[in-house]
C-alpha cells in the first residue's frame, strides 16, 4: 500500500513537472515569437512591390541598343512561363513547393539531423518561400535569430500571397551570374532568347545556376554547369515533372549557347541619351523604373560613323609618328608562359566553338624574367575558394590576358617573336594564331623624339624587335600559309567628333564623341565647346545678304586691313590662310569658296558684330559669343550639336527645330501596355527667310565643287559645306550636307595643343566626314536641294557681276527677287570707270 503511494506520488509529480515543462516551453515558445515578431516587415507589400527594372533603349530598326540599371532585370510573370521551365525551378530547389505552406519540417528535420553529424556536410532545409522570403524581407546573414524571424515571417507571407505570386517574386528576383537578375534577361543572355522559348534542358541549366551563379553558369564554366543540369533533369523525372525520355534526350544533349551579341555601337550615343532621361526624370526612375525608350539613332549609320572617325583619327595620328610597343616581354618567360596562355585560348574558345580565338597579350606588358620573391609571413593573402588550387603567378598572368574572336580589322596587341631580315617581315604571336607584319605596313613609323619626327624606317627592324608587344590590325590569311596579314597600328591620342541629322525629321541619327568610349567617356560632339574658325563664316555672309546690301556677286576687296575692334580698343590685322596671298575685289562667292579672313573682317563692320550674333542665333547658336570683330573668323566657342544643327537650319531654307536625340520614353504597364511619358517631334519654326538661307547653301555648293572642300565631289551629288581651321591649327572643322543629311567631324586635342602643320579642316576633318557620308548614301539617289520662293537665276558675268551679254561668258547665278543685275558686262578689255579705286588697290597688294 505504502509502495503504490508513493509511486503514485512521483507520478504525480512527474505529471506537474511534465505539464509544468509544457507550459514553459509553450510559454518559451510564445515569448519568442512575440519577441521576434517585433517590428518585422509587413509582407502585404510584397503584392505590388517590383524589384529594379532595366530601362531599354531601342534604335531605328527595334533593335535593344542600350540599357540602363542597377540590377539588370525585367520582369515576367510566372503564368507567361511554359510549365516546365516553372518545373524545372521546382526541381532544383522545391519540388513540394505547390504542397506545402512554406515551411517544410521533414526536410528541416533531416537537416537537423545531418548537420549534427560529426564529419556532415553543412545542408539547409529552405523552402522557396523561405528563400524569397529571406531575400525580400530579411537578409541573408547566417544566425539563429533571422532563422527564427524567417520561420515567422514565411507563413505570413504564404497567407498574404499566391503560390504564383511568390514564384513570381523568386525568379525575377535571383541571380544568375554576369550580372543578370531574373529569368528573363539570364536567358536572352545565356541561350539568346526569351524565358518563354526555352527548351527543357535550357531551362535546367538556368535553373541549376542559382545554387552558386559564380561558379555554376554555362559561360564560367560549361563542365560544372552540365554537371548541374544532370541533376536538376534528374529530378525533372523523379518527381514527375517530366517523361524520362524527355529527361534523357536533353543528358545526351549538349549545352548550346546563345550567340554573343555583337559589340555595341553608340556608347557615347548612349550616354548622351542617359543624361537626358535622367534630367527629365531623375536618375532612380531612369536606372530602376524599366522604361521603353525610342532614340534617333540608325546602328548603321551609327557604326560607319565610329569606323570613320577611327579611321581619320589614326590617319592624323600616324602623320604624328611613331611612339613604341605598348610593352617589352621577356621572351623566355614566355616561353615558359605560353602553354598556360594557349590552354586560357583554348577554355575561351569552348564558349564560342564557331569562332577562331586570339590572344590580347597588354596584360603582359613589361613581363620580365621570374624571380623568387622572399617569403613574407605577415603578407595578406587573397580570399581563395577551398575547391580550388591557390593559381600561380604565371597562372594569374594567363588569366589576365584578353581573349576575342578573330574577324577581318580585329585589332590586338601580339608579341614580336621574330624578325626576318631578308623577307622583312616580323612574326607576330597572337597565341590562337600567327601574323605577319610586313615593311610596306609600317612605313609610315617614323620615330618621333623631343617634339620632332625622326627619319622614315629603312627596314623592319627600325622600328620592331623581338620581344616587343605591339598593336596589330588583323586582315585576310596570307596565300599559303596559315599566318595572318597583319598592319601596325597604335591608339591615337588625338581626338575627334561626328555627328549627323537628318534635317526633314530633325533626328540625329549618329553621334561618336570621341576615339574610344571605355577609355574616355567624355562627349566632344555634345559637351566640347571649341572654336569653329572659317565654319562659322556662313551666318556672316548670310547675316550680310540679309541686310539687302550684298548679294553673291558682290564685290568686296580682298587685301590687307587694318581694324580697331570697338569691344577692345586694340588694333586687328586679320590675315589670309598661310600663302594665300590677296586676290583685289573678289565677289562674295569667291570670297567664301577661297575663305578670305580680310573679306570677313570687313563684311563684319558693316554687318555689326550683334547683328551676326543675332543671326546665329537665329539659326540655332546657344553659346555665349565673344563681343569682337574676330567673332567673324570663328573665335566663339561652340558644340558640335549646335553647329550642326545651326547647318540644318540652312538645309530647311531657315526653319529651325531643336535636334531629337530621343523621340518616344513609356512606362510597362502591369498586364501588358504601356503608359506614354514623353514623345517627341521637330516642331519647325520659320526663323530665317528660306531665300536668304537658300543663297547660303549656293555659296556653299561652291566651296565644295571649287574650293577648300573639292573632296567632297566624291560623293557624286549635289552637297553643300564650310571647313574650318582655328588658330594655331587646333581645331579642325567641316560641316556641310546633302539633302538626305547633315553632319559635322572635327578633329583635336582636348588640351587644346596644336595639332600639327597644315592639319587643316580640309585635311584632317573633311576625310572622316567623307567617309561617312559614303556609307550613308549608298544607295540613295543624288536630290538637289529645294528652292524656294523668292530667288531668281540670271545668267552673270562671273568677273563683273554684271550680267552676262552676248559677248561674254557667264554663268548661272542665284539671287534675291530685285537684286539681281540689269546693267550688262563690258565687252572682254573693257575698264569699268567704277572698278579704278579697287583695281588700283588690287595692283598694290599683289
Amino acid at each position: 500500500m505504502k509502495l503504490r503511494q508513493r509511486l503514485w506520488r512521483w507520478l504525480k509529480r512527474l505529471l506537474v513537472l511534465g505539464l509544468s515543462g509544457v507550459v514553459a516551453l509553450l510559454g518559451a515558445g510564445l515569448g519568442t515569437w512575440w519577441y521576434f515578431s517585433r517590428e518585422l516587415p509587413s509582407v502585404e507589400e510584397l503584392r505590388t512591390w517590383r524589384p529594379p527594372q532595366v530601362t531599354k533603349v531601342t534604335c531605328r530598326g527595334g533593335a535593344t541598343c542600350a540599357e540602363f540599371f542597377t540590377e539588370r532585370r525585367t520582369w515576367v510573370d510566372v503564368k507567361t512561363l511554359p510549365k516546365h521551365v516553372r518545373d524545372a525551378f521546382l526541381a532544383a530547389e522545391d519540388a513540394d513547393f505547390y504542397e506545402h505552406h512554406g515551411l517544410d519540417w521533414v526536410g528541416i528535420a533531416r537537416s537537423a539531423i545531418k548537420n549534427l553529424k560529426p564529419g556532415g556536410m553543412k545542408s539547409g532545409a529552405s523552402t522557396i518561400s523561405q528563400q524569397t522570403c529571406r531575400r525580400l524581407l530579411l537578409t541573408t546573414e547566417r544566425t539563429l535569430s533571422r532563422k527564427v524571424r524567417e520561420w515567422i515571417l514565411t507563413p505570413r507571407m504564404e497567407s498574404a500571397l499566391s503560390k504564383d505570386e511568390i514564384l513570381s517574386l523568386y525568379v525575377n528576383t535571383i541571380y544568375y551570374g554576369h550580372g543578370r537578375y531574373g529569368v528573363e534577361e539570364a536567358s536572352l543572355f545565356y541561350f539568346g532568347k526569351h524565358a518563354r522559348e526555352l527548351s527543357v534542358g535550357e531551362a535546367a541549366v538556368i535553373a541549376g545556376t542559382v545554387q552558386s551563379p559564380h561558379r555554376i553558369n554555362p559561360l564560367t564554366n560549361i563542365v560544372r554547369a552540365k554537371k548541374r543540369q544532370r541533376y536538376v533533369l534528374g529530378q525533372l523525372w523523379k518527381k514527375g515533372f517530366v517523361p524520362q525520355a524527355i529527361a534523357e534526350a536533353e543528358l545526351e544533349t549538349p549545352i548550346v549557347l546563345g550567340p554573343r551579341p555583337p559589340l555595341p555601337v553608340g556608347q557615347s550615343y548612349a550616354e548622351e541619351v542617359r543624361k537626358q532621361l535622367v534630367a527629365q526624370f531623375g536618375d532612380k526612375t531612369v536606372m530602376e523604373a524599366g522604361l521603353v525608350v525610342d532614340i534617333s539613332m540608325d546602328p548603321k549609320l551609327q557604326g560607319a560613323a565610329e569606323a570613320a572617325l577611327r579611321r581619320g583619327l589614326e590617319a592624323v595620328d600616324q602623320r604624328q609618328g611613331y611612339r613604341g610597343p605598348v610593352g617589352q616581354v621577356d621572351l623566355e618567360h614566355f616561353t615558359r608562359l605560353r602553354p598556360l596562355l594557349a590552354r586560357r585560348v583554348a577554355e575561351a574558345g569552348k564558349r564560342r566553338p564557331d569562332d577562331v580565338m586570339v590572344a590580347e597579350l597588354t596584360a603582359l606588358k613589361d613581363l620580365t624574367a621570374p624571380t623568387e620573391p622572399d617569403a613574407d609571413p605577415f603578407a595578406e593573402v587573397e580570399e581563395v575558394d577551398l575547391d580550388e588550387p591557390i593559381p600561380t603567378e604565371d597562372e594569374k598572368r594567363a588569366r589576365a590576358i584578353g581573349v576575342k574572336s578573330l574577324a577581318e580589322s580585329l585589332e590586338t596587341v601580339g608579341l614580336v617573336t621574330s624578325v626576318e631580315a631578308e623577307r622583312q617581315v616580323a612574326v607576330i604571336d597572337l597565341i590562337g594564331r600567327e601574323a605577319e607584319l610586313s615593311f610596306d605596313s609600317v612605313k609610315w613609323a617614323r620615330r618621333r623624339t623631343e617634339g620632332r619626327l625622326g627619319e622614315a624606317p629603312r627596314a623592319i627592324g627600325d622600328v620592331v624587335a623581338p620581344g616587343d608587344l605591339v598593336r596589330v590590325r588583323l586582315g585576310r590569311a596570307l596565300p599559303a600559309s596559315t599566318r595572318l596579314e597583319a598592319t601596325l597600328a597604335q591608339l591615337p591620342k588625338v581626338q575627334g567628333a561626328l555627328l549627323a541629322i537628318e534635317p526633314t525629321r530633325r533626328e540625329v541619327v549618329a553621334m561618336v564623341g570621341g576615339y574610344d568610349f571605355s577609355t574616355s567617356e567624355f562627349n566632344r560632339a555634345t559637351q566640347a565647346r571649341r572654336q569653329p574658325g572659317s565654319s562659322f563664316k556662313p551666318f556672316l555672309y548670310a547675316a550680310a545678304m540679309e541686310t539687302g546690301r550684298y548679294t553673291p556677286m558682290t564685290r568686296v576687296n580682298d587685301a590687307p586691313v587694318q581694324v580697331r575692334d570697338p569691344f577692345t580698343g586694340k588694333t586687328w590685322e586679320p590675315k589670309n590662310f598661310e600663302k594665300a596671298g590677296f586676290d583685289g575685289p573678289i565677289t562674295l562667292r569667291q570670297a567664301l569658296t577661297r575663305s578670305k579672313n580680310t573679306v570677313s573682317a570687313r563684311l563684319v563692320e558693316d554687318v555689326s558684330v550683334d547683328g551676326l550674333i543675332a543671326w546665329a542665333r537665329k539659326a540655332g547658336i546657344k553659346a555665349e559669343l565673344p563681343q569682337s570683330l574676330t567673332l567673324c573668323l570663328g573665335t566663339g566657342e561652340v558644340t558640335m550639336l549646335e553647329i550642326a544643327n545651326a547647318y540644318a537650319t540652312l538645309h530647311s531654307l531657315g526653319q529651325y527645330a531643336e535636334p531629337i536625340v530621343i523621340r518616344r520614353v513609356a512606362r510597362r504597364r502591369e498586364g501588358g501596355g504601356e503608359q506614354v511619358l514623353m514623345q517627341r517631334e521637330a516642331a519647325f519654326e520659320q526663323q530665317v527667310p528660306a531665300p536668304i538661307a537658300f543663297l547660303t547653301t549656293s555659296l556653299m555648293r561652291s566651296v565644295v565643287e571649287e574650293g577648300t572642300a573639292v573632296a567632297v565631289l566624291e560623293l557624286k551629288r549635289p552637297a553643300a559645306g564650310k571647313t574650318g581651321t582655328a588658330q594655331e591649327y587646333r581645331d579642325a572643322w567641316f560641316t556641310g550636307y546633302t539633302q538626305q543629311y547633315v553632319a559635322s567631324a572635327w578633329v583635336g586635342f582636348d588640351d587644346h595643343a596644336p595639332i600639327g602643320p597644315l592639319e587643316t579642316g580640309g585635311r584632317a576633318a573633311l576625310p572622316i566626314w567623307l567617309d561617312f557620308m559614303k556609307t550613308a548614301h549608298a544607295g540613295l539617289p543624288g536630290l538637289e536641294f529645294a528652292v524656294p520662293e523668292g530667288v531668281v537665276r540670271v545668267r552673270v558675268d562671273p568677273l563683273s557681276g554684271k550680267l552676262a551679254g552676248s559677248s561674254v561668258p557667264g554663268r548661272e547665278e542665284w539671287f534675291l527677287a530685285g537684286t539681281a543685275p540689269t546693267e550688262e558686262a563690258p565687252r572682254p578689255g573693257t575698264v569699268d570707270p567704277n572698278d579704278f579705286l579697287l583695281l588700283d588697290n588690287q595692283r598694290g597688294t599683289r
